[in-house]
């Protein structure tokens, strides 16, 4: 896909924004459009315990963003600054956490499983991409090893949005069932009520300079074509306070149709 500037802003505009933003105490900025690759399906359901259950729905893109950093210092619960504490990024605090389990015992906890997470800021610009102006900026990325529970929980932020696609994270899993470093069969993006996402994008700073989206979830490619909304987060919280929520995926890995 061509990457384009977001409505209303160029990306000279947006890296002007960036650096007055983080004067005043929150970073943000804007990109364009992403292009992505890779379809397949992956098991997951939503919860915070499997109550002996997990079923199979389908696996969203990779995406063009995603960064091995698996040996580079990213083994981290808060997400939201760089690596050395600097540039953290200001928008609705958002606590996630994801539960892995083995739907082929029982659907029992999988300690162990490499979670990493990324996504964009409050107004759609992801760290670390030359084409996003941020090389050497790592905030919004991270990884975490499922403990014996099969969780690992992230401090992050509702990510804002960029041309052509709703809000999302995205979020990748390695385990004995699939180490593969292609990513091509391992990943999914997590999506947000679509009501929550119009208040914050139209009445929440940084968000609001950004303003609303026009592709909803039910227009968005991942969404409705690849995961079929079965990969929407159940919040609670509200956007002064921030919001908390879990994730649950069944593993191995299973191959899209």
């Amino acid at each position: 896909m061509q990457t384009t500037g977001p409505k209303g802003m160029d990306r000279r505009s947006a890296l002007r924004l960036l650096g007055a933003a983080a004067a005043a105490g929150f970073t943000s900025s804007c990109s364009g459009s992403k292009s992505a690759s890779s379809t397949t399906t992956t098991t997951t359901t939503t919860g915070d315990s499997s109550g002996g259950s997990c079923s199979v729905v389908l696996e969203g893109e990779e995406g063009p963003y995603f960064v091995d950093d698996s040996a580079s210092g990213f083994d981290r619960s808060d997400i939201r600054s760089n690596l050395d504490g600097s540039s953290a990024q200001t928008g609705v605090p958002l606590t996630l956490s994801i539960y892995v389990y083995d739907t082929e015992n029982n659907c029992a906890a999988m300690k162990g499983v490499q979670i990493d997470i990324w996504h964009c800021n409050a107004l759609g610009v992801y760290s670390a991409e030359d084409v996003e102006s941020t090389v050497g900026e790592t905030w919004l990325r991270g990884y975490q090893l499922t403990d014996a529970n099969g969780m690992v929980t992230f401090t992050t932020i509702v990510p804002g949005w960029y041309q052509g696609r709703t809000t999302h994270i995205h979020l990748r899993v390695r385990s004995s069932y699939d180490n593969s470093s292609t990513g091509e069969t391992n990943t999914t993006q997590l999506f947000f009520p679509q009501a929550t996402i119009d208040t914050i994008n139209t009445g929440v700073a940084p968000y609001s300079s950004h303003g609303a989206n026009s592709t909803t979830n039910a227009s968005d490619r991942v969404y409705t074509g690849q995961t079929e909304g079965e990969n929407e987060l159940t919040l609670s919280g509200d956007t002064t306070n921030g919001f908390t929520s879990t994730f649950k995926i069944g593993l191995p890995i299973t191959e899209g149709t």
